[in-house]
């Protein structure tokens, strides 16, 4: 029986890199859509509005898994196996399921329809993940 080897640190600071632009990625579009809909806003009053808005929740999935990324990057011993997990979770967070009913999916599709600064970071995104395996 083989055990997969974990990824190397430069995969994972990678595949970290790759999240974190689609994740400001993704921000920048919801603060264009957000100030269509309710005017310019400051840095300071958009920030309040990702951190605390219903409507930004959607985000969440993401933020966490870049989170469970860097806790996984910090880990030793058990852990070191982690960031396989992680990239297995993005690799489904990712997946463009165009039918599905899931906050993150619907809103994710939608923004990639409209962007091509999306769509670049999400190949991007994927490319750190084919380093994973």
């Amino acid at each position: 029986m083989t055990t997969a080897s974990p990824p190397s640190p430069q995969a994972c600071a990678a595949l970290r890199k790759a999240l974190l632009h689609l994740h400001r990625t993704l921000v920048e579009q919801e603060r264009i859509a957000y100030e269509k809909r309710h005017g310019r806003q400051s840095a300071g009053e958009f920030l309040q509005v990702m951190a605390y808005a219903d409507e930004m929740r959607w985000l969440e999935p993401l933020s966490r898994l870049i989170v469970m990324l860097d806790e996984a990057m910090d880990a030793d011993g058990d852990a070191a196996l982690a960031p396989q997990a992680v990239a297995e979770r993005a690799r489904a967070l990712l997946r463009l399921d165009r039918d599905s009913s899931d906050a993150f999916a619907t809103r994710y599709a939608m923004y990639f329809d409209a962007s091509p600064d999306l769509a670049h970071a999400h190949a991007a995104a994927l490319a750190a993940l084919k380093v994973q395996d």
